[in-house]
Parts: structure tokens; sequence; C-alpha cells
């Protein structure tokens, strides 16, 4: 946030903010652009420009393009797929971390310790 507001704002923030500065720092904090590091960071899906999906749409469409040409695009087999986004990848590591806790919670409560029984 701070190198947000420096760049952005020309604003460096002070080692000990009074509440004046922090009510004022909140309204700019909401009106960060969706390229700062902050809005990037909190939202997976501003991770990507809207440039860069739409390459990674056409990447994928001539992708599907290509395997409609081969055996397996005639049988409608092992069809590409599109390239994850930045939303997808945080979704599936969330999900990986949740499986992970929920694992170590799991085997506490029989009393498993890693590696076997």
């Amino acid at each position: 946030m701070v190198a947000d507001f420096r760049q952005y704002y020309g604003i460096d923030l002070p080692i000990e903010p009074t509440d004046d500065d922090c009510s004022r720092w909140s309204l700019l904090w909401y009106a960060l652009p969706r390229e700062s590091r902050t809005a990037r960071r909190q939202t997976p899906e501003l991770r990507w420009s809207e440039g860069e999906y739409m390459l990674a749409m056409a990447v994928h469409a001539l992708e599907v393009i290509a395997w409609q040409r081969t055996k397996d695009g005639q049988r409608g087999r092992n069809k590409p797929h599109p390239l994850k986004t930045p939303a997808e990848r945080a979704e599936a590591q969330q999900h990986r971390d949740n499986a992970l806790a929920a694992r170590e919670d799991i085997d506490g409560i029989l009393g498993m310790h890693e590696g076997g029984a």
C-alpha cells in the first residue's frame, strides 16, 4: 500500500498516523486503480489486464482450431483446455491449502503422525 500511495498519489505515509490520516487513507485506498499492487494482490482477477485475458482467449481459440484438424478433434477426444486464469489458480491453491489443513486436523484427531501411523 505504501508503494501504491507513493506511485499513484505522490504521498508518503507517516509512521504515526492520526485518525484523520486513516480516514483519508481509506478513501484513497478504495480509489486505487485496478493496476495497483494492492488491488492485484487482493483480487486475483486483476492480475491480468483485459488485453491478457483477450490474448489467452485467442491462444485457446487457435489451439481449438488446430485440434479440430487432428484425428482427436474429428473424433471429439482430448480437447485442449484454456489457460488457467490467475483467479482459477488462486482458487485451486486455496482448495489445496484447505485440504492440507483438513488432513492435518484429521491426522491430529486420529493420532497419526506424518509418514505413517
